[in-house]
């Protein structure tokens, strides 16, 4: 086969071209946050954070949804790491700005949205009261001069209305985890949390042991992840998190976890608007 010859200079303008192209390629599929290195606190908090072994396996609602925004947006988690602590210390800290992004099925409220950028609604709960399998209590007024077990920085106002408040002591102990086994070992005589987290405690070391005696009225409650506020990170994590509930994501990730919850309709990837809030 004849094959004409090629100068030397057309071959350096080709190579030349290529590499221009490929270069520029590279650079318009650079990620928004590629460079950043960010502090990730979490809580156990299951199925939202879910902690396995000696803090090796971390997963869970939250923990997916973090991962999801690192791949897309392209920052790194600070010494490949997160911070994993108690529920008051992971607020505490994050409110003194010392982490850019915090999550452990935490509220979404207007007094956080004055030191967070709050994500959109992850999911929306409900509290229930969890009590010992053979316990009597079954309705608020049961609670009176009861002991409620509640997590650090918690108090009897946050849990029950303030007339009741009054009248139940607080056994404040260092994380979720403790609550629950105080009731187990009869320390306290209940606590009250969110649905998703009794059932995963109650179902993983809890089985038997307890049960939720009711669930509390008018306690709709949305779950959202912290961002330090209003920082350049925080803007792209925000609109990437309403591109996942936008594209179905933030729905499949929580049916990972939890198959049968039903999604409320303004949570439904249709009714997601793009829009700057």
């Amino acid at each position: 086969m004849f094959l004409p010859k090629v100068s030397k200079a057309f071959l350096a303008a080709c190579i030349l071209s290529a590499s221009f192209l490929f270069a520029s390629g590279a650079q318009a599929q650079k990620l928004p946050l590629e460079g950043y290195q960010l502090d990730v606190g979490l809580s156990p908090a299951p199925p939202f954070v879910i902690i396995e072994g000696e803090f090796q396996n971390v997963s869970g609602i939250d923990v997916d949804i973090i991962r999801e925004l690192q791949r897309r947006t392209g920052f790194e988690i600070k010494r490949n790491r997160f911070h994993i602590m108690g529920f008051g210390d992971l607020l505490d800290l994050a409110e003194k700005g010392y982490m850019d992004i915090s999550a452990a099925a935490i509220s979404i409220s207007d007094a956080r949205a004055k030191i967070f950028t709050q994500s959109p609604t992850t999911y929306r709960s409900e509290q229930v009261l969890v009590v010992p399998s053979n316990s009597n209590i079954d309705s608020p007024q049961d609670l009176i001069g009861k002991t409620l077990a509640a997590e650090d920085g918690t108090e009897a106002t946050d849990l029950v209305a303030p007339e009741l408040a009054k009248q139940i002591n607080i056994l404040h102990e260092r994380t979720l985890f403790m609550s629950f086994y105080s009731v187990i070992r009869g320390k306290s005589d209940a606590l009250i949390t969110e649905a998703p987290m009794a059932v995963g405690f109650m179902d993983s070391w809890g089985k038997g042991k307890l049960k939720v005696a009711y669930h509390v009225a008018h306690s709709e409650n949305d779950f959202g992840i912290m961002f330090k506020k209003d920082t350049p990170a925080s803007k792209v994590l925000y609109k990437t998190f309403k591109e996942m509930q936008a594209d179905g994501t933030i729905q499949k990730i929580i049916h990972k976890y939890l198959p049968d919850y039903k999604m409320p309709e303004d949570l439904k990837p249709q009714n997601i608007k793009l829009a700057a809030d």
